[in-house]
């Protein structure tokens, strides 16, 4: 490749998702002279469709308070209006609806429970908060609920809340170190939904950043600097790289190294519906089944007056093969148990296999900390950054997370000097 042709730039971010966005605007803040490159518009897994009047947020996606993506955002200046999801939950086993029991009124008269898994609930929860997560990085989080002892009924309702809280479905290999900490933070602080949906972030973060159209195909030592080599010819040369590319996968390839040591990715089937009436119930999860719902329009605006946003997923296991039409098919039952049906619905999107992360943090590599570093590149001046990379949090938390670890190293990486032409 002739020099002529490069590019050069501080600091070059390849990926255009919230982790990369993230990196590219805290860099740009801090003076440096940032490349983003991506080969679709910024926002990845986040960007959200608008289809008519309405938003779909390409699945469901709360925001978690109180973690790192919420002290993050605020930080950049963010927009983060919106509401928490509805109080009045229920969950299904079967044809058996219910009461989720969130406190003393809705555990007595829950018909999902018998007396002594209310009992067993009560218990679980009044300790639940002093658990030390941190310890437990070693252990999957069904072998740590199995060691609470709960009654089968108990069990199943800790279960559905795991997978609520981590959208994960794989209790036998997920490091009950981020399962037990991301169910404490939803305790905790709550989520919320946002205004506008996803694209607010996406578009906030993205403000003011140069961003380069094209297709990457290695990511290289350069002789003290970093080469972005890309499909059309024209490289990218910085003094440092942030790769934030959406899967372990797919960073693996473009830095030609051996694939990363990572969990499963997680994953979901999700069904998007505008209704023309609201849900009888407006949160109905699966116990016996891995099913979601949630109207997401009635905390944030998502819709026109008089038009809801429904979302219904179906949390698969790792490896999980469903036929198309008989999950579409469980998902339009889910909605109709939540009092939705065929005619109420204005609009309707199946998304049979969505990534929600890159990498479940998993007991085997021994769970959060067990994740690759942002300094596991291999290859000198390129830090990494995504949902599945560094010891701190789960979904946008450890995007965001790793993201900033990895803005820091880059500037360290380029001091005060100005990459210029060679």
């Amino acid at each position: 490749m002739g020099m002529n042709n490069d590019l050069h730039t501080d600091v070059v971010v390849v990926g255009g998702g919230v982790a990369g966005l993230t990196a590219a605007q805290l860099l740009r803040r801090a003076g440096h002279h940032v490349t983003l490159i991506d080969a679709a518009d910024p926002g990845g897994r986040a960007r959200v469709d608008r289809r008519g009047d309405v938003l779909f947020n390409r699945g469901p996606r709360a925001l978690y308070l109180g973690g790192d993506a919420h002290r993050l955002l605020r930080a950049l200046d963010v927009p983060l209006s919106g509401g928490p999801p509805s109080t009045e939950a229920f969950a299904r086993r079967g044809d058996l609806v219910g009461e989720l029991p969130a406190g003393a009124v809705s555990l007595a008269r829950t018909p999902l429970l018998r007396a002594r898994g209310k009992a067993a609930i009560a218990r679980f929860m009044a300790a639940f908060g002093r658990v030390r997560a941190d310890e437990l990085g070693d252990e999957t989080f069904g072998a740590w609920l199995d060691g609470r002892g709960l009654p089968d009924d108990a069990h199943e309702v800790v279960e559905m809340l795991s997978r609520v809280a981590t959208y994960a479905n794989a209790p036998d290999v997920a490091s009950a170190d981020m399962v037990v900490a991301q169910m404490q933070r939803a305790f905790r602080d709550g989520v919320r939904y946002l205004d506008g949906g996803w694209q607010t972030i996406v578009d906030a973060l993205a403000r003011g950043l140069v961003l380069e159209r094209g297709a990457v195909e290695s990511v290289v030592d350069d002789g003290g600097s970093v080469r972005v080599v890309r499909a059309d010819g024209v490289d990218v040369c910085a003094r440092a790289c942030v790769l934030a590319v959406g899967t372990p996968d797919t960073a693996a390839r473009l830095l030609a190294r051996p694939a990363f040591s990572v969990g499963p990715p997680v994953e979901a089937a999700c069904l998007e519906l505008a209704t023309s009436v609201a849900p009888k119930r407006a949160l109905l999860f699966g116990l016996d089944r891995p099913l979601y719902l949630s109207t997401h329009s009635n905390a944030a605006r998502l819709a026109p007056d008089g038009v809801h946003v429904v979302h219904v997923a179906r949390y698969l296991a790792p490896d999980e093969q469903h036929d198309p039409a008989a999950a579409r098919a469980e998902l339009e039952a889910h909605a109709v148990c939540a009092g939705l049906t065929s005619a109420t619905t204005l609009d309707a999107r199946y998304l049979h296999r969505m990534t929600v992360a890159g990498g479940l943090a998993i007991a085997r590599t021994g769970g959060l900390r067990g994740r690759p570093s942002v300094d596991d590149a291999a290859v000198p001046g390129v830090f990494l950054a995504g949902d599945w990379v560094g010891p701190t949090g789960h979904l946008l938390d450890a995007a965001m997370a790793s993201a900033e670890v990895a803005a820091g190293r880059a500037a360290r990486a380029v001091g005060r000097a100005t990459l210029t032409a060679r």
